[in-house]
């Protein structure tokens, strides 16, 4: 079976020999792996990887996940692996094109994170939904669900058994806290994950609906993310109230915050475990994408 493969030792050189991706630090062979066996390859910070290895895992279909050392998600590598489903495509860019359809679109994915929350917060938000589907105002869509975010935050912070690890609200990079940095990480290893995943089915990354395309920044990915944050933040929330991350596990410096390097190898695995391996993940993805695709199909 094939795995994910995450690299997290700084200053190891990746490079191909015969049928292996071996990693060397100061010319000592560290491990290697099976190509036949590399799914995909996670490359954390200070990390050199040859065009020969590049090459061979791009010929296996294995992408290449460029993050930080702090988890911050910087790019792929990937084939030329898009799929030539351009019937697929032309929906994408019919409906961003028109205004009616763009909203509803927008709509479907603030509805599936409305749905999730409300199984969070084991409370309904049937104002919100009955809002959401009554208005015909994109900025009123982002207001309901940033409305529905600091909710689900709110009752995240007090599920959360820990008080010592300084969070009080969802904050960004820098992430100054435990919990916002594990946060981050998450939502960047999976933000990767999915990115491949669209990508394979044909879509195009960069055209969105709820999110506004800004710089290199794969919009329609982070659409997509809305459907599973809650997921990802209540595996977060698990992991601190399960003391399997503990405050002396981070590194604090000049107002960062992020895992030290032996514990996010730990870290990786669990995550790994319950988000690749399983298939769990990968199916709930494909069920999203197939609703996303009836509702694309759809007329206004």
């Amino acid at each position: 079976m094939k795995e994910t493969v995450f690299i997290t030792k700084q200053g190891v050189k990746i490079k191909r020999k015969d049928n292996q991706i071996v990693a060397f630090l100061k010319d000592e062979k560290v491990w290697s792996f099976p190509i036949n066996r590399v799914k995909n390859v996670f490359i954390f910070g200070n990390i050199e990887i040859s065009m020969p290895a590049i090459n061979f895992l791009l010929s296996k279909d294995a992408d290449i996940y460029l993050l930080s050392n702090t988890g911050k998600f910087k790019g792929i590598i990937t084939n030329a692996k898009l799929e030539s489903n351009y019937t697929l495509r032309l929906k994408q860019f019919s409906a961003f094109l028109d205004e009616g359809r763009r909203l509803k679109l927008a709509k479907f994915f603030v509805l599936k994170k409305l749905e999730k929350i409300e199984n969070f917060i084991d409370n309904r938000l049937s104002d919100l939904k009955f809002r959401l589907k009554e208005t015909k105002n994109y900025n009123e869509v982002l207001g309901i669900e940033g409305t529905a975010s600091a909710y689900f935050f709110a009752r995240f912070k007090e599920k959360l058994s820990e008080k010592d690890l300084g969070f009080e609200k969802r904050e960004y990079y820098p992430a100054k806290d435990p919990v916002n940095a594990t946060l981050s990480l998450v939502y960047s290893l999976f933000y990767g994950l999915l990115f491949s995943v669209l990508q394979s089915k044909g879509f195009d990354p960069y055209i969105s609906f709820l999110h506004r395309k800004r710089g290199t920044h794969a919009s329609f990915v982070s659409d997509f993310m809305e459907i599973f944050r809650v997921d990802l933040s209540n595996f977060v929330l698990a992991i601190f109230n399960r003391g399997i991350l503990k405050k002396d596990d981070f590194e604090f410096e000049k107002n960062n915050c992020y895992l030290k390097n032996e514990k996010l190898k730990d870290f990786l695995e669990i995550f790994k475990q319950n988000f690749i391996d399983n298939g769990f993940f990968l199916a709930q993805t494909h069920k999203a994408i197939d609703d996303f695709i009836k509702v694309l199909g759809e007329n206004r």
